[in-house]
């Protein structure tokens, strides 16, 4: 309320006084009956006066309407008294238009200045407005932002997790936890890789809720399709209205409608996708795919430096001509199974094995000779032995093997095939096939030793026997 509005309450007031100068003038028996009094015409020219004054008022918050209505009934009431005062009606009159000019005056005034008023509080007002918008537009600015560096917290801990994740398995296991725990609620996070040695998605890890519905596509479907296809991100808000996919009868009864999914794309060749589903219809707006298209890029590269690692290591610990273990390699996985051989107090056999006349062959045939008799040991050796065995390049032309859970038969009948199977496999050298035979020597833990140096010992021995014996045979110890 405008300080010119509170100035209304006068009004009653002046109506309060009005009525009390009309008792007085028509019913009090003072002025009644004593009208031509001099004191009385003195009080009634003071009143008058005092009336003339309540008339800026009027004039002053009504105008001319409110003005000449109060000096019509003031002249109305008075109007007895006026004719008998005679000489002091000139003085009255006057009085009175002065206080009509002077009302009019400040009535004018005052609506000018009740306009700038106005003015100037729509300003204020619309300053006001300004500044509450502003406030809630930072307001949820900095709300945006603090989404935004909760997000970017959220992905350098993805980032930093798998950048210590050196194989591909912990990888796989972090990508999708932390997929997990980003969009929560009732998702559903699948992560699918195409199969190294054929076509074809493979659901390899999954994180859900307990209340949760098994994946039924194990080897993906429409949408994992639809991305390996275009080889790009897919938003899809509600499965059923969206035109671009027609579903078959499985993806079709899922309640999981609200989908996103991200390729992983390394050296132009899609190896996975990962993909998260919930059943809430909207669920997913492009904010969700940005950081889902964010995870992906983190997990695509840490996948791709675990399978690195993974053939850096196979490089350190292979022999580049023959695939097998090199002798560091080989020592070391020895005495680990020493150890659980120890604990467990089960059997395993060591089989030295050496190519017969290998230094002559290379003499007469030439190092590319040489190589293709190791390769071709090499290989029949990689097929021979089972989870757990270790076949190992020991040095030149000398291999070693070690056979997990074999006893000393068991451990002869499988060298006596290795040898066979590597004298059944001639190699052509100028067109001629050549045959290459191999002598072995046999030691088994527990029976012929309990340390590793002795076990290799004890092979070394007998394969000494197997060459004095005439080579291409095969010698366990007594």
């Amino acid at each position: 309320m405008t300080p010119f509005v509170k100035r209304n309450f006068l009004l009653p007031l002046f109506v309060i006084i009005l009525g009390f100068v009309f008792y007085l003038l028509y019913f009090s028996p003072f002025v009644k009956y004593t009208v031509h009094n001099p004191h009385v015409e003195n009080f009634i020219i003071i009143l008058l006066m005092f009336l003339s004054s309540a008339s800026i008022f009027l004039w002053f918050c009504f105008g001319i309407a409110g003005g000449v209505f109060f000096f019509v009934i003031v002249i109305a009431l008075f109007f007895k008294y006026i004719i008998g005062l005679e000489s002091n009606i000139c003085a009255v009159i006057p009085v009175f238009l002065f206080s009509s000019f002077l009302g009019n005056s400040l009535h004018k005034k005052h609506i000018k200045m009740r306009q700038e008023y106005t003015v100037k509080a729509e300003k204020i007002q619309e300053d006001i407005n300004l500044i509450q918008n502003h406030y809630k537009n930072r307001v949820r600015e900095i709300s945006a932002m603090e989404g935004k560096i909760s997000s970017l917290l959220q992905l350098k801990n993805i980032s930093d997790e798998l950048s210590f994740s050196f194989s591909e398995e912990d990888v796989i296991r972090v990508a999708v936890d932390r997929t997990f725990e980003t969009f929560k609620d009732d998702s559903r996070v699948m992560l699918f890789l195409v199969a190294e040695k054929r076509y074809g998605l493979e659901l390899v890890c999954t994180a859900m809720g307990e209340k949760a519905k098994p994946v039924i596509m194990k080897k993906g479907g429409t949408f994992e399709r639809w991305v390996i296809k275009n080889m790009q991100s897919l938003l899809v808000k509600d499965a059923r209205k969206d035109f671009r996919f027609s579903l078959n009868p499985d993806e079709d009864n899922e309640e999981y409608i609200a989908i996103i999914s991200k390729p992983f794309i390394s050296d132009g060749n899609i190896i996975g996708v990962l993909k998260v589903d919930s059943k809430k219809e909207g669920v997913f707006e492009q904010h969700e795919l940005r950081m889902l298209d964010i995870i992906g890029e983190i997990a695509t590269v840490a996948i791709k430096n675990a399978r690195l690692y993974r053939k850096t290591e196979e490089l350190a610990i292979r022999d580049s001509l023959t695939g097998l273990y090199v002798y560091r390699y080989f020592m070391d996985r020895l005495e680990a199974e020493v150890k659980r051989a120890i604990r467990s107090n089960v059997p395993f056999a060591v089989f030295m094995i050496d190519i017969d006349n290998f230094k002559g062959f290379n003499d007469k045939h030439g190092h590319v000779a040489g190589d293709l008799v190791l390769k071709n040991v090499g290989s029949i050796l990689n097929k021979k032995y089972s989870a757990g065995d270790i076949a190992c390049r020991y040095g030149g032309e000398e291999f070693a093997f070690v056979a997990l859970n074999y006893n000393k038969t068991q451990a002869v009948k499988l060298a006596e095939e290795i040898r066979e199977d590597i004298a059944r496999a001639p190699i052509e050298v100028r067109r001629e096939k050549i045959t290459v035979t191999v002598s072995i020597g046999v030691a088994v833990f527990g029976v012929d030793a309990k340390f590793r140096e002795d076990l290799l010992m004890e092979a070394d021995k007998c394969l000494y026997r197997a060459k004095a014996e005439g080579k291409n045979r095969v010698v366990c110890a007594d």
